[in-house]
């Protein structure tokens, strides 16, 4: 039985070299297909580059690349060789506010590794880069590299305790920490997802989820590539301009799952015409997957009505809940039914901290639906804890805690923060959420909490509001809240790009979001900032920085970024 990701993936060379491994899709919607036999060639003929330029098996490699098939071929080609792969997000809007230098600085220092691959659209920093690395080496490439093997690569084989990964946190919290994974962590994961999401031979996974964001690396790539399933690729970039993109490859490819983050449905539902998808079906579908941030049932639902005549069940709509600290994902909806939701008192939610169920009247704002993320993994259980760490009843809302095989050995080089995060036999996620029977519900982060007058409110909250306004980049805001101490409470703070084609102003714009606001949470907005986009850089999972902005408007960095 093959104990390493490198032997799972000999194993599906050697069953089958001639099938579908893994296929690409261009921005012209065009797909090419490689063989699991021209796919390992390709990755075996740049694992053979790196070792000449000194990659040895234990070493990290980073990996700073869009998530285009030179960065899958570089990942797999990482892996066969027995190094560690971790991945950062590169910058993708010129100019964009990110603090890629100084992730990609702490991060080297601390993993202290061997080889940085970056794309060539980042040789400007070389110089910078390598006088304050110097044992580190930096290699710039293009998208269309040339890849030769003139000689054969050994076949290198790990053991289960070795370090098979490393993956950045979100860093939605705080500065993201470097979560370490063993190969018996990954494996454990990818067993376990394999199980509860009923993979088999007939599936065709279709992703446009980053490779540097865990969903797009355990959830789709590596769940792939170690199980035989047929996985197709689209860049993140082009999904985001053509959203239509997703939908017809999924058609065209004949693909049966599919993952996305919440705010993938809500601008596929929004931005995609009839006249994009007018020949394609998605009955063959049986599973969209949402994850990685708060899933809205209005998003569900839009999702549903919008692309129900070409062929979308509601049964195939899913969620799961997942973190970089539990490798992949830990909870599932019913692979053979409809995601879980129900409606919720909003004053005992906000002020007690519990989920009551309430009579759901359509068209009255006096519930808030809450959609579940699905049951855990076989092998893992869900407790929530208290503030004092004790577990709590049904219904009550808590820090998410996981007893789980496929957990982190612990962030590199941060023994306190580990000691935290991994107490005992537990997992604590940092995540709130509440159980009802075996089904979990995932509400917010525990450290991005506003509290408006004892009212706690999660950023997310805000999302499906701002969603339905025009003029703002669907997905791109964040929301904090503000210490005033002449109020005695916080102040609510959001930070949002504004369309470039928007025909409103500014002031059209700050009354919509207040009145919006107040009328669904009933909370007045104090500040709102305007930003051009791309200011609002996501985390290296794909996630909101709605701390780090808030830092930033806090210092007065940010009111200088605004249109």
């Amino acid at each position: 039985m093959a104990k390493s990701l490198q032997a799972k993936v000999y194993a599906q060379l050697e069953k089958a070299p001639n099938r579908r491994a893994i296929g690409f899709v261009n921005a012209r919607g065009e797909i090419s297909w490689r063989t699991w036999e021209q796919f390992y060639t390709r990755a075996a003929g740049y694992a053979a580059q790196l070792k000449d330029n000194g990659l040895k098996q234990g070493d990290v490699c980073i990996l700073v690349l869009p998530s285009k098939e030179f960065c899958a071929t570089a990942l797999t080609a990482t892996m066969l060789i027995g190094a560690v792969p971790l991945l950062i997000a590169p910058v993708h809007l010129p100019g964009a506010h990110s603090n890629l230098m100084q992730v990609l600085n702490r991060t080297i220092g601390k993993t202290k590794a061997r080889i940085v691959i970056c794309h060539e659209s980042m040789a400007n920093l070389q110089n910078e880069l390598k006088n304050r690395r110097r044992n580190t080496c930096f290699l710039f490439v293009k998208d269309d590299i040339s890849i030769t093997n003139k000689k054969g690569l050994p076949i290198i084989t790990s053991a289960e305790d070795d370090v098979a990964a490393m993956q950045l946190t979100s860093g939605t919290t705080g500065f993201p920490r470097v979560c370490v994974w063993k190969q018996k962590n990954i494996l454990a994961a990818l067993e376990g997802m394999a199980s509860k999401m009923k993979l088999c031979a007939d599936d065709i996974c279709f992703n446009w989820t980053p490779l540097y964001h865990d969903m797009g690396l355990v959830n789709n790539f590596l769940l792939c590539l170690t199980s035989g399933v047929p996985l197709v690729m689209l860049s993140p970039q082009d999904f985001i301009k053509r959203p239509a993109l997703w939908l017809r490859g999924l058609s065209e490819t004949g693909s049966t799952i599919t993952w996305s983050p919440n705010f993938g449905f809500a601008v596929a539902a929004q931005r995609v015409e009839d006249d994009q998808i007018a020949d394609i079906r998605l009955d063959g579908v049986r599973a969209f997957w949402n994850a990685a941030e708060r899933i809205h049932l209005d998003t569900m639902n839009a999702f549903h009505k919008r692309f129900a005549p070409f062929g979308v069940r509601f049964e195939a709509l899913k969620a799961n809940y997942g973190c970089a600290e539990n490798v992949g994902g830990a909870t599932f909806s019913d692979p053979d039914g409809s995601f879980v939701y129900e409606h919720v008192d909003p004053l005992i939610l906000q002020k007690r901290r519990i989920a009551l169920p309430v009579e759901y009247v359509e068209g009255e704002a006096q519930a808030v639906s809450v959609v579940g993320v699905g049951q855990p993994v076989s092998g893992i259980r869900i407790k929530i804890l208290s503030r004092t760490g004790k577990p709590l009843p049904d219904g009550h809302i808590g820090e998410i805690a996981l007893e789980t095989p496929s957990r982190m050995i612990g962030y590199l080089g941060q023994s306190n923060e580990t000691h935290r995060a991994l107490c005992g036999k537990l997992l604590r996620t940092g995540d709130l959420g509440y159980l009802r029977g075996k089904e979990l519900f995932w509400v917010g982060r525990l450290r991005e909490r506003i509290t408006i007058r004892a009212r706690k409110l999660d950023p997310s909250d805000f999302e499906s509001i701002l969603l339905k306004i025009p003029s703002l980049r669907p997905g791109c805001f964040v929301v904090f809240g503000v210490d005033d101490p002449e109020l005695g409470t916080q102040r609510v703070v959001i930070a949002t790009e504004a369309r470039d084609s928007s025909s409103r102003t500014h002031r059209e714009i700050f009354n919509k979001i207040r009145d919006q606001v107040f009328l669904h949470l009933g909370v007045d907005v104090s500040d709102i900032v305007l930003v051009r986009q791309g200011t609002l850089t996501k985390t290296s999972s794909g996630k909101r920085r709605h701390r780090h902005f808030r830092q930033l408007y806090i210092n007065g960095k940010i009111q200088h970024l605004q249109l």
